[in-house]
């Protein structure tokens, strides 16, 4: 029993106790959680509740950085590449041609035609474009669906025609399969062997030789002489490279100065003499320097013989005057035959819708040959004629 009471007391005692030595209330034990990364910078961070038993906030310290236990090995770390060159571009292949060239111009002598058509066959054949640049036969065209045909005959693709005219050089590229012109350029050109070759190898330069064309200048200057081309002054034997056509040359002596033209070839540009003559700075040629004899005219007339020793050269003046005629009528003759061929050959090639027939190419390559002996005929004509005046005039 009394056990009993003292358990009652003990009991009722100890809620006194209590309220009279309170125990501080400790918040509950949370277990350790893994560190989290930071959330990203777009979304604001959830503010922690406030632990009842801190003083003051403590600031959130960012996880460390710990070193990776099992680093790569460097054999299994790759290996810096040296830098890629970039690929050089290679250009698109370039269609190579056939060109055929002609020169056409009654105004330019039979020696200067040839010479053009000489030079501009040399330059075509420095194009990338071009693997072959043969002369086209002799044509009396005057369109460009006639020069395509007469290109066609020769298995060309494009025609190269040179057109000379009051001192200007005209240069045509036609396409032989569209029968029409694909270029054209033109300048003055001058009179001159070398400064008509000079202007058509400029032009066609221009055309078809992207890179350029050039030549070797020399001026052979007599003491006090100066010389410049295109305003850059030459030293006296100064061979100087210019690009092929025509440029301003000028000579100063003294006070007195000339202006000239200086024609510049692809190859074999003569060479040219700057000279005084009565006073003046003259530019020569090779052929202007060459020693003339001087025959005193009392010499002539005392070499003279005799009236009656003259017989036998009157008889050959007449002979060869007479051989003259002859030939001349034989050059016109084959003259008329090519036009008639040549104008057959031209009429069929319009009635057939511009295309020549096997007959017709065959009549037109027999008018142009007897074209070539027709002028051959003139020429010796011409000769025999001189001939008959010397022995006339001269003994």
């Amino acid at each position: 029993m009394k056990t009993f009471l003292c358990a009652i007391g003990l009991a009722l005692a100890l809620p006194a106790l209590a309220q009279t030595n309170p125990q501080p209330e400790l918040p509950p034990l949370v277990p350790a959680q893994p560190a989290q990364p930071a959330p990203a910078r777009k979304k604001k961070a959830a503010k922690k509740p406030d632990a009842p038993s801190a003083s003051k906030e403590q600031p959130e310290l960012p996880p460390l950085a710990l070193p990776d236990p099992n680093p790569p090995a460097k054999a299994d770390l790759p290996l810096p590449l040296p830098p890629l060159a970039p690929l050089a571009a290679k250009p698109p292949p370039r269609p190579v041609v056939a060109l055929g060239v002609a020169v056409q111009g009654g105004a330019l002598p039979i020696a200067t035609s040839a010479r053009v058509e000489q030079g501009l066959r040399a330059v075509a054949r420095m194009s990338p474009t071009v693997k072959d640049a043969p002369g086209l036969l002799a044509h009396a065209c005057t369109d460009d669906p006639c020069w395509a045909s007469a290109g066609a005959a020769q298995s060309l693709d494009h025609v190269a025609v040179a057109d000379y005219a009051s001192g200007t050089l005209r240069l045509r590229i036609i396409d032989v399969e569209a029968k029409k012109q694909v270029a054209e350029v033109g300048q003055q050109a001058g009179s001159g062997l070398t400064e008509v070759t000079a202007a058509g190898e400029a032009l066609m330069c221009r055309l078809l030789v992207p890179a350029g064309c050039t030549g070797e200048a020399s001026v052979d200057a007599a003491d006090g002489v100066e010389i410049d081309i295109d305003g850059q002054k030459l030293a006296r034997g100064e061979k100087r490279k210019l690009p092929v056509g025509l440029h301003a040359l000028n000579l100063r002596s003294g006070t007195k100065v000339s202006g000239h033209t200086l024609p510049v070839l692809h190859a074999d540009t003569p060479t040219l003499y700057a000279r005084v003559v009565d006073g003046e700075p003259r530019l020569l040629s090779a052929a202007d320097l060459a020693p003339r004899p001087a025959v005193p005219v009392a010499a002539v007339a005392a070499s003279a013989p005799p009236q009656q020793e003259r017989k036998w050269t009157k008889t050959a003046a007449y002979v060869t005057a007479g051989a003259a005629v002859a030939t001349a009528a034989a050059g016109a003759y084959f003259g008329l035959k090519s036009k008639s061929d040549i104008s057959q050959a031209e009429s069929a090639f319009n009635s057939n819708g511009g295309a020549y027939r096997p007959a017709d190419l065959t009549s037109l390559e027999s008018g142009n040959s007897k074209a070539h002996t027709a002028n051959a005929l003139f020429i010796a004509s011409g000769v025999l004629l001189a001939t008959a005046a010397v022995f006339t005039f001269a003994f």
